[in-house]
């Protein structure tokens, strides 16, 4: 289903991230070095990762809390914790969120939905990763040193906070595709780009389809951690399944984790608006579409020995020019 939008605005971002993001040239606004950012445990950092890029978008916007109607966020982990341990240090309506990996354009289509309602005017939209408390929940703990496959992302650290609002700005949300829950019977927690590239080409097609759209309307269609492996498994279904040669995909996780010894790239939530914020929109390009992806599994679904169920939403972006 596409909607279209008529006062929906990214007003700005604040990233915070971690010591691999930012030794790879993703200096966002702050960057940190402890894992645990002076806490006792990694669920409680990320809390705190998130809790300094809300504090940082509201300074940095010139905003106080009692300017913001409503928050939408959402991580990784179970019910979502870290966001709500971080709001509840600010008096803003909450509403929390969870698509997995698929969660921060989950937040701009509903957010931009909310601002068509005449008493909302400003939303902050943020998500949040901690390697170590992702890969814990999802995979095995760091500490076991599991020999990770080849197909493996790796979860980046970092948050990110935005501000949807109807002032107009530089970077309109346009239109946006709500995908469906979609599901090969994969199971293997190891290979997310294979599990993920299935809804992020149904979701695609869909919203060229509805749109009337070719996929070369797009300057950059941008997906969100298939990894290298996963956005060529997507290049190829897009082919075979819908007829589509789309040869201006960019996947952020492959961008965000290629020079390291992370053989795949990046995943988590923070990846698509870390590249976004702080690449993409910095090389002018003037028409973007947006496709994130997740991975709806969870510990009680792998010990029931469930395959992957998975979901892409599409948010297409048009930019004067980033402010």
């Amino acid at each position: 289903m596409t909607i279209y939008f008529k006062n929906a605005y990214i007003k700005n971002a604040y990233s915070v991230v971690g010591r691999n993001e930012y030794d790879i040239s993703i200096k966002g606004d702050l960057h940190i070095n402890d894992y645990y950012l002076s806490k006792k445990s990694f669920e409680q950092g990320e809390s705190e990762l998130l809790i300094k890029s809300i504090s940082g978008l509201l300074s940095k916007c010139k905003k106080k809390e009692t300017d913001i109607d409503v928050a939408l966020s959402g991580d990784l982990q179970n019910q979502i914790l870290a966001s709500t341990l971080a709001y509840r240090n600010f008096n803003i309506p909450f509403l929390g969120l969870y698509s997995a990996c698929a969660t921060f354009c989950e937040g701009l289509i509903i957010g931009s939905n909310l601002l068509e309602n005449k008493g909302i005017n400003n939303i902050i939209i943020s998500t949040s990763a901690n390697n170590l408390a992702s890969e814990k929940q999802f995979r095995f703990p760091i500490e076991y040193g599991a020999i990770r496959k080849y197909v493996n992302t790796f979860t980046a650290t970092a948050a990110v906070s935005t501000l949807l609002t109807k002032e107009k700005t530089e970077i309109k949300i346009e239109s946006a595709t709500i995908g469906t829950v979609v599901d090969i019977g994969y199971n293997d927690a190891n290979n997310f780009g294979a599990v993920m590239a299935l809804s992020a080409s149904k979701t695609i097609s869909e919203h060229l389809k509805e749109t009337n759209r070719s996929s070369e309307y797009y300057d950059i269609i941008l997906t969100g951690d298939l990894g290298v492996y996963g956005v060529e498994i997507l290049k190829e279904l897009l082919r075979n399944e819908y007829k589509i040669n789309a040869t201006n995909i960019v996947d952020a996780g492959s961008i965000l984790l290629k020079d390291t010894s992370v053989v795949a790239g990046g995943s988590g939530p923070v990846c698509l608006p870390l590249i976004l914020f702080n690449k993409i929109l910095k090389e002018k390009y003037k028409k973007i579409l947006l496709v994130a992806t997740g991975a709806l599994h969870s510990k009680t679904s792998v010990n029931l020995k469930e395959s992957i169920p998975n979901i892409s939403h599409v948010v297409s972006l048009e930019v004067l020019w980033y402010i």
